[in-house]
């Protein structure tokens, strides 16, 4: 089987801000016409182009106006449209492996959209971003903790999760709380290739929950704004192997979140405690 080789440059296949109306897909135009007919610049528009030029895989263009997203999926010859306007949002997840980051989007309505990208062009998607996360699109989160002393634990314990907590500014303008967790993994090919621990990093925000974890693989967030129920809770783990901690949301119900180990229980059980209210009986 002959395979077709890609022979675009590098850069063709990252993200690429558009400047002129004519630069934009034609494909994309139709859903971003009214935009463009009310004044919505070029730049506001970005397109996201599918990493091998003869692959099935999706491409996107993400663009947004006046406070409102829209995001455009084409794959296998189908154009999926979401206009996301403040509100919508029941749920952002943001993961990034190597250098590709994957968003994904719940909404109060039932229905998921989602992108990927190339992370060294995410500042072109930082007003999408912002805006999904209920933030004015302008808005540049902090490079560092302003309560520096409030994390001064979190640098000593973790010099990497101090930096990557981070990205729970890019939800809310302040971290109410906070818990950090590192674990063990139990895999012995994971311990003989001595590769970090994995680590968990909860967050109430005053704009609601956000839950990192970072491990070999990468690093991957949800935020869960506080107008959307959502919850923590610690409880045994089947077979009696131990404690995890555990999230629940309407969409997906309650899922092992983290695997705690012996001493974690009281404090991870006491952040949940100071947050969500006592679970109903099982």
């Amino acid at each position: 089987m002959n395979i077709l080789e890609d022979r675009r440059p590098t850069l063709a296949s990252w993200p690429r801000r558009m400047y002129d109306w004519s630069e934009v897909p034609v494909p994309f135009q139709a859903a971003l016409a009214g935009w463009n007919a009310a004044g919505m610049p070029p730049g506001n528009i970005t397109l996201i182009p599918r990493i091998h030029q003869h692959s099935g895989a999706p491409e996107y263009a993400a663009a947004w106006f006046d406070g409102e997203v829209c995001l455009q999926r084409m794959a296998g010859g189908r154009l999926d449209v979401w206009r996301i306007r403040p509100g919508d949002v029941a749920q952002v997840g943001y993961s990034v492996q190597l250098i590709k980051c994957t968003v994904t989007v719940r909404l109060k309505e039932g229905g998921r959209a989602g992108f990927s990208y190339n992370k060294t062009k995410e500042d072109q998607l930082y007003p999408v971003l912002s805006l999904l996360l209920g933030q004015p699109a302008g808005r540049r989160p902090p490079l560092r903790h302003p309560d520096a002393s409030a994390f001064a634990q979190l640098l000593q314990e973790s010099y990497a999760m101090y930096y990557t907590s981070l990205l729970a500014y890019r939800f809310g303008g302040r971290i109410l709380d906070h818990i950090f967790l590192r674990g063990k993994h139990q895999n012995l090919l994971y311990l003989l290739q001595r590769r970090p621990d994995p680590e968990c990093f909860c967050a109430m925000t005053d704009a609601g929950l956000v839950c990192i974890l970072t491990d070999f693989y990468g690093t991957s967030a949800l935020y869960m704004p506080k107008s959307f129920p959502c919850s923590l809770r610690v409880k045994p783990l089947p077979r009696g192997k131990g404690s995890g901690l555990y999230l629940h949301t309407l969409e997906d119900g309650e899922h092992l979140y983290f695997h705690l180990l012996p001493g974690q229980e009281g404090p991870a059980g006491a952040f949940a405690r100071r947050w969500f209210s006592p679970p109903a009986a099982d």
